[in-house]
């Protein structure tokens, strides 16, 4: 457990010295990192979603902020922006469109993986940790802890509408 908490204070300094929070808060950043979930591996990076208005001013802003910074990248698409750079030793990566961040689907799966790690606890963690490490992703693996068939993103947003009593008893017959 000490190793998960320093690495989420070593990710907390990152987004504290990158000022990420501060520099984008017009566009409403939201941390959707498995990191602050326990649900991380050793490859995972700080996840942040934003929206935006006007595309060009938020690519302005990213890139006037972070273009000097390591690895830095900005992929630009119609519906949205991709941007990277490297702080603290973590590849911080920023999601952004013109969705609101709270109907984006990376930050509906994060507050589904806050609810199941919180009604799972230590096994449930250990299980996906276990299976994101033999290379399936998050959400691919809490379907397979959580014998849930189907496209694996779409299930685990299907999971936000389940009460608490059925996540619990479901995750208690799973684990």
């Amino acid at each position: 457990m000490a190793k998960m908490n320093s690495k989420i204070l070593r990710a907390n300094k990152a987004i504290e010295e990158s000022g990420i929070l501060i520099e984008l808060n017009a566009y409403s950043p939201e941390v959707v990192s498995t990191i602050f979930v326990s649900l991380d591996t050793k490859e995972s990076d700080i996840d942040i979603v934003c929206t935006y208005q006007e595309q060009e001013a938020f690519i302005e802003a990213f890139e006037s902020a972070y273009s000097g910074y390591e690895v830095y990248s900005i992929r630009q698409r119609k519906d949205h922006v991709l941007g990277q750079f490297h702080c603290n030793q973590f590849l911080i990566e920023v999601y952004a469109s013109k969705t609101p961040v709270e109907l984006q689907a990376a930050y509906r799966h994060y507050q589904v993986m806050k609810r199941l790690v919180k009604i799972g606890g230590n096994e449930f963690i250990d299980r996906i940790r276990q299976l994101k490490e033999s290379g399936l992703k998050t959400e691919p693996a809490i379907c397979r802890v959580m014998g849930i068939s189907g496209e694996p993103y779409a299930a685990v947003l299907e999971l936000e509408h389940w009460s608490e009593k059925e996540l619990k008893a479901h995750v208690a017959n799973c684990i």
